[in-house]
């Protein structure tokens, strides 16, 4: 009989050594998979067009973010209108509102003109105002802003005039004094109106008031109070206690010109 083989001695180096390899391959061959699968997939992606649905989506969120907040009341433009073109093909415009009243026929009152925005102005110009006819009166400031702070009446919002000032409004004027061409105003209960210290509404509201103040010769320029305080009044508006100046109020008024 021939010699029998001996049987290898057992190496517990060589089985891990193995072990190890084919963990290592294994693991290798799992990442070339999970690679070539995020490869194929953004590939995908530029050849495929993005979902409609989805980029509308997307569209009308960025346009809810930037867009502009409107103050209170503001009414929409009128009906769209057709309108043609040179080429004879109908388009559709809005009809702006007209924001304008007849003249009172006159009486034994005193005839006023109130400041208020016209419609979704672009611009806060407040140049468009309302007739308000009152008992006569050497306090003609102070009759003028008692009646803005009542805000446009139901006639005169359906001629396209809004404000920030309404029938809850009412007795947000607390009174004015007048000092050498210098007029301080007083107000009370400015913090209930809505969207007053966005940045846009505190603009519009400034040049309500602007418009109305300044629409007289003898005033050059004017302090905004509330509460008792400039700071009350400013802080409201996220700015800082000033006093508006005439001239200043008309180069502000031209820019918005500009934009308008």
């Amino acid at each position: 009989m021939g010699d029998i083989p001996k049987t290898a001695a057992y190496r517990p180096e060589v089985m891990t050594a193995q072990i190890l390899r084919i963990v290592v391959n294994i693991l290798i061959t799992a990442l070339v998979f999970v690679v070539a699968m995020g490869v194929w997939f953004m590939f995908r992606r530029v050849i495929n067009p993005p979902d409609a649905a989805v980029v509308a989506i997307n569209q009308a969120e960025r346009e809810a973010a930037t867009s502009v907040v409107p103050f209170p009341g503001a009414p929409q433009q009128g009906p769209a209108q057709p309108e043609v073109v040179g080429n004879g093909a109908a388009t559709t415009t809005a009809t702006p509102p007209e924001c304008a009243e007849p003249a009172p026929a006159g009486g034994v009152g005193m005839v006023l003109t109130v400041y208020y925005t016209c419609g979704q102005s672009a611009a806060p110009m407040a140049d468009r105002f309302v007739y308000r006819e009152v008992p006569p009166s050497d306090l003609v400031l102070t009759r003028t802003m008692e009646e803005l702070v009542k805000g446009p009446d139901v006639f005169e919002r359906a001629a396209g005039f809004v404000s920030f000032f309404s029938e809850e409004t009412v007795d947000a004027f607390a009174g004015v004094t007048l000092n050498a061409g210098r007029a301080t105003i007083e107000f009370r209960g400015l913090e209930s109106i809505d969207n007053i210290s966005t940045a846009s509404g505190s603009e519009f509201f400034l040049a309500n008031l602007n418009a109305n103040v300044f629409q007289f010769d003898t005033i050059d320029a004017v302090e905004y109070r509330l509460n008792g305080t400039c700071d009350d009044f400013w802080n409201l508006l996220q700015r800082d206690c000033q006093l508006v100046t005439k001239a200043e109020w008309e180069r502000q008024l031209a820019a918005y010109r500009d934009q308008g």
